[in-house]
């Protein structure tokens, strides 16, 4: 009999092309092809999908979803009831389609803490992506993170870390975890369908003689696109392109009335921007395997970037990866 997978995620696509979770859905369809059965229960319109992954959306709100979720929080504070519903949703859900061989939470918070920390799951093990901003969030508050880890640690369960950087703070912030509890291992990506360059620059109709920087990020403080602009505008005769949209936008672009933002796209039209692009640009910290810097190495596409990550380690192998500051 096939093993089952639980994969639980905040973020995950709606629908095909969307961007939001791509790496879940990409892991998601790798257990499948790799004989599991799997189930994936994510935020969304109330429905289910598909038969090997099978995805059951759950009703979240509007908590979850680009640009975030501490974004979306922010922006409307009683989106956290939404929040608690889809927690208590969820955990309903895994025992009404369990039992599971093995639950795969995405994201430290709010996913695997507090949404399945505890739950009693009978033989399923119990592994916790983290993906990066969830564990920087919970590096602000040292107090709450040991008791975060300490409650993960009695509850037998295990930590992916998308970089060595990220398993290296959560040690620290745990007091010294066991070493089985911890590993390292970058998300899913698949960039098999993206254009090549001058495929995706017809697309787009941009001419071969234009340098072009592309910056993929949500527009949130955190991801200091502003700072990446900045840089980019110091390049003569760089025409700059940002893919994603949040709350900083509409400040964005005042300050740089020079830049095409080009809103939130499916993630087919993202790959054909990074694919065109003469480099790309990421000025945020806080990542752990940045999918849009592995998307765009992916595609023989430069980049640009502030440390972050484990991506110091990756540059010393890639010429084209340059990390600075």
């Amino acid at each position: 009999m096939a093993e089952r997978v639980a994969l639980v995620s905040s973020s995950f696509p709606a629908q095909a092309g969307d961007a939001a979770g791509h790496f879940v859905a990409r892991e998601a369809e790798l257990l499948a092809s790799q004989g599991y059965q799997v189930s994936v229960f994510a935020p969304g319109r109330a429905r289910t999908s598909g038969t090997n992954p099978r995805v059951f959306f759950l009703a979240d709100g509007g908590a979850m979803g680009i640009p975030g979720l501490v974004a979306r929080l922010r922006e409307r504070p009683l989106r956290a009831l939404g929040l608690a519903r889809w927690l208590l949703a969820m955990r309903a859900a895994l025992a009404l389609h369990g039992p599971f061989d093995r639950i795969v939470a995405h994201f430290l918070l709010p996913v695997g803490f507090p949404g399945l920390v505890h739950l009693p799951r009978g033989r399923a093990r119990l592994e916790v992506v983290v993906h990066g901003s969830d564990a920087r969030l919970l590096a602000r508050f040292p107090r709450v993170a040991r008791r975060v880890l300490s409650a993960l640690r009695a509850d037998g369960a295990h930590l992916r870390c998308a970089s060595s950087e990220l398993a290296r703070l959560l040690d620290e912030l745990g007091g010294g975890l066991p070493r089985e509890m911890l590993s390292v291992s970058a998300p899913p990506l698949d960039v098999s369908g993206a254009p090549s360059r001058d495929q995706a620059r017809g697309e787009l109709g941009i001419a071969e003689s234009t340098r072009l920087a592309v910056v993929v990020a949500r527009l949130i403080p955190e991801k200091r696109v502003g700072e990446a602009l900045a840089a980019a505008c110091l390049v003569d005769e760089l025409c700059c392109v940002v893919v994603g949209d949040g709350p900083e936008r509409s400040r964005l672009e005042a300050q740089f009335p020079g830049v095409s933002f080009v809103g939130q796209l499916p993630r087919p039209l993202t790959l054909r921007w990074i694919a065109a692009a003469d480099v790309l640009l990421s000025a945020s910290r806080l990542e752990g395997a940045p999918s849009a810097i592995r998307e765009a190495r992916a595609l023989g596409v430069p980049v640009v970037s502030l440390r972050a990550g484990d991506l110091t380690e990756w540059a010393k192998a890639d010429p084209d990866l340059w990390v600075v500051g």
